[in-house]
């Protein structure tokens, strides 16, 4: 009995006519395809990354190339850039909208990314982030925010 192809084989599990050699080659074959569809994943990703530095390159605008950068690692990696936003809202030479970015960025995150959002701004600042708040904030807003991410914490 030859095993059958990867959809073959998933629609008899789940129609519940799986045979036992059948599963047994899926289960075999189950992490080789997982691996490779990773590393297909990886040389898209590094094809892509290569595609849009060379378009980078292009603009001669520096707000522009600044306004795509901050666009893609808020799209690629969301609790970095959302770090980042909240570290430089502690900042003394901060401007008011910047400031203004920590409230945002801790009213609107889901309580999942605040989870990520918090444990990647302990991991690059080496600092927690309620510790960081005590230390900058005050009164009222200070306690407001405060309890907000140990509520998500």
């Amino acid at each position: 009995m030859d095993p059958p192809n990867d959809f073959e084989a998933l629609t008899k599990a789940f129609s519940g006519k799986w045979h036992s050699e059948h599963l047994e080659s899926f289960r075999k074959r189950t992490p080789k395809f997982f691996l490779e569809d990773e590393r297909l994943f990886e040389r898209w990703d590094d094809h892509h990354i290569a595609c849009l530095t060379k378009e980078f390159l292009r603009f001669k605008d520096l707000d522009t190339l600044m306004s795509l950068k901050e666009t893609l690692q808020c799209l690629c990696n969301p609790q970095a850039y959302f770090s980042k936003v909240l570290n430089n809202a502690f900042k003394d030479d901060a401007d008011e909208n910047t400031k203004e970015a920590l409230t945002r960025v801790i009213m609107t995150r889901s309580n999942v990314d605040m989870k990520e959002i918090i444990e990647e701004f302990d991991k690059q600042y080496k600092v927690p982030l309620t510790q960081k708040i005590e230390d900058v904030a005050l009164g009222n807003y200070k306690d407001f925010l405060v309890s907000l991410i140990r509520r998500v914490a």
